[in-house]
């Protein structure tokens, strides 16, 4: 029971990782298409990374998921080796491609898994 209902969480954290995140970077294409944000793609891609850092709050934000990727990088090497996941490596960019949050949540889900078939497999 347990079992599915961290499935159920991870699922649930992944798709969330993909929808949150990605309704703001619509509101951030919209500015940029209303003329709100202008400039070169490279003026424009600055504007973005440098809005995380812009007042303490969101740098603060910032600056807590930055250690904490590095945290959870490791945990994706260690974990993926430990358990001879495959494709374990493929999160590193789905974290930049897509989002942490969508990235670790399926990691998470698919680890779930393994332990769920390894812990099967001995019964």
């Amino acid at each position: 029971m347990w079992f599915k209902i961290r499935l159920a969480i991870y699922g649930t954290t992944a798709l969330a990782g993909i929808i949150w995140p990605f309704y703001f970077i619509i509101q951030f294409i919209n500015l940029v298409r209303n003329g709100n944000i202008q400039g070169s793609a490279i003026d424009i891609g600055n504007a973005f990374f440098d809005d995380a850092w812009i007042t303490p709050t969101s740098g603060f934000i910032s600056a807590d998921r930055a250690v904490l990727l590095v945290a959870i990088f490791i945990f994706y090497g260690a974990e993926g080796k430990r358990l001879k996941l495959r494709f374990w490596g493929i999160y590193f960019p789905l974290t930049f491609i897509i989002s942490l949050a969508f990235s670790f949540g399926t990691f998470m889900f698919i680890r779930e898994l393994e332990i769920n078939k390894e812990i099967n497999e001995t019964d």
